[in-house]
């Protein structure tokens, strides 16, 4: 039988940006979390009426770009024609062909300079862009300007990287926009203008969406992903993407033996247990700080265990970003790890109840913006990974709380202080009944006839 297998070559083939397949819109047809509110990019969403007050703005915003520059629109939409087919071979065919090249640019011209404002004026000194923000909010209101960042977490609206790069240097005349657009990722995600991690641009990210991904999965100490640092070459990790998906299919299908292949997957892959019910065995919970969802980590010492978690944000928009990172990642074309999703898995199983929330709230770990810890289960309720376990990604840290979990010998104090010290009535409670057996003791023990007879002699 032929061997027919869809190598690297044949995922670049692939539009960089995509639309969302249609099972996932119909999952989603009640929140509508695929679709702008009120800001197209590119030409997915392009004439909606609904997108029409900002859209009227876009010259706007197009003007502000390229005052106190040497270059005029002529100049720039020529430079982005130059380009116009590797622009358009990031969409999907069958919506770039609606448009001549002329309007195309346009479009380009006017989508990249619109996203190129919002990155400088979070960026950059207040003091440099204060008349940007100033026009911007004048013109669109603070409640429409809310809504943008939303917007840009959408997978369907996105502007080539290389688009946005090339209008960048065209008009400060230098290098630099990959580390404002890094800097960018970070105030949005995480409140922080500098990068804490190394985040790489090698190669060039598809998008800001892309680049928002690497932002949070970016990470100096990779040994929480067991599989994908066996590999060095570039050919040995393709295949091992390819194997991964074919096994997952497999088991899917019910074709897959895993006692068979208890190297790779063990039981303790699969295994999962609420924050409340790790935290009665003795596992702590501590935050690992902003930057990298692949910084999790269980410590465990004999009576009790720490497991570090990254911190995040949880916004009216998480849910928003998570469910479109989910359909990126395995989306068509897709052969990388799918990490988002799998920390979104696991901590879905993590967070089953409001209890849960808060004790991470408590912790410091998540910070919720919502107004209740009950919204932020429904939040992690609500994505959806599509039944995909994600085996191999956090496997050590999950077979070590596993082992932590069903140790006896370490987890009977653990039981014992979670029983009798979660609260100080129960401690009461513990020291009255133990104070009254006292007691109740000695009266035995002074109206017994032992008693009487050891008095009188």
């Amino acid at each position: 039988m032929e061997d027919i297998r869809i190598t690297m070559d044949d995922a670049s083939s692939f539009p960089q940006i995509l639309k969302i397949p249609l099972v996932m819109r119909l999952e989603n047809q009640n929140n509508d979390d695929f679709d702008p509110k009120v800001v197209s990019l590119g030409p997915y969403h392009h004439g909606k009426p609904e997108l029409s007050f900002v859209e009227d703005f876009k010259p706007k915003s197009l003007e502000m770009f390229i005052t106190g520059s040497d270059k005029d629109q002529d100049f720039l939409l020529e430079k982005i024609l130059e380009e116009i087919e590797v622009a358009k071979s990031c969409y999907m065919e069958e919506f770039t062909r609606q448009y001549n090249d002329n309007d195309f640019a346009r479009m380009m011209l006017l989508d990249a300079c619109f996203v190129l404002n919002l990155i400088e004026t979070e960026t950059q000194d207040l003091s440099l862009c204060c008349s940007k923000v100033y026009n911007t909010i004048l013109h669109l209101g603070i409640g429409v300007f809310s809504f943008i960042v939303r917007d840009m977490f959408l997978l369907e609206n996105q502007v080539p990287f290389q688009v946005l790069k090339l209008l960048f240097k065209l008009r400060f005349g230098r290098d630099g926009f990959e580390e404002m657009s890094k800097s960018y990722c970070y105030k949005v995600l995480f409140g922080q203008h500098e990068p804490k991690n190394n985040v790489s641009m090698d190669p060039q990210p598809a998008h800001l969406f892309e680049l928002f991904r690497r932002v949070v999965i970016s990470c100096s100490d990779q040994h929480y992903i067991t599989h994908s640092n066996v590999d060095s070459s570039n050919e040995q990790r393709a295949t091992t993407r390819e194997m991964d998906l074919i096994s997952k299919g497999m088991n899917h299908c019910g074709c897959l033996d895993e006692k068979e292949e208890g190297n790779t997957i063990t039981e303790s892959s699969h295994a999962f247990h609420s924050v409340m019910e790790l935290k009665s065995k003795g596992i702590h919970f501590i935050p690992s700080g902003f930057g990298s969802l692949l910084d999790v980590k269980l410590t465990s010492h004999y009576f009790y265990a720490k497991l570090s978690l990254p911190c995040w944000y949880i916004s009216k928009y998480t849910r928003v970003f998570f469910r479109n990172m989910i359909a990126y990642e395995t989306g068509p074309g897709k052969f990388d790890d799918l990490l988002v999703s799998a920390y979104i898995y696991f901590m879905k199983t993590l967070i089953i109840s409001p209890n849960d929330a808060r004790e991470l709230r408590r912790k410091k770990i998540i910070f919720n913006t919502l107004g209740s810890d009950e919204e932020v289960v429904q939040v992690f309720k609500a994505l959806n990974t599509y039944e995909d376990e994600y085996p191999y990604i956090y496997k050590d840290v999950k077979e070590k709380i596993e082992q932590h979990y069903n140790s006896k010998s370490q987890t009977w104090i653990a039981e014992l202080l979670d029983t009798y010290f979660r609260s100080p009535w129960s401690l009461l409670a513990l020291v009255a009944a133990t104070s009254l057996l006292f007691f109740t003791i000695l009266q035995t023990f002074f109206a017994s006839p032992f008693h009487s007879y050891a008095k009188k002699n």
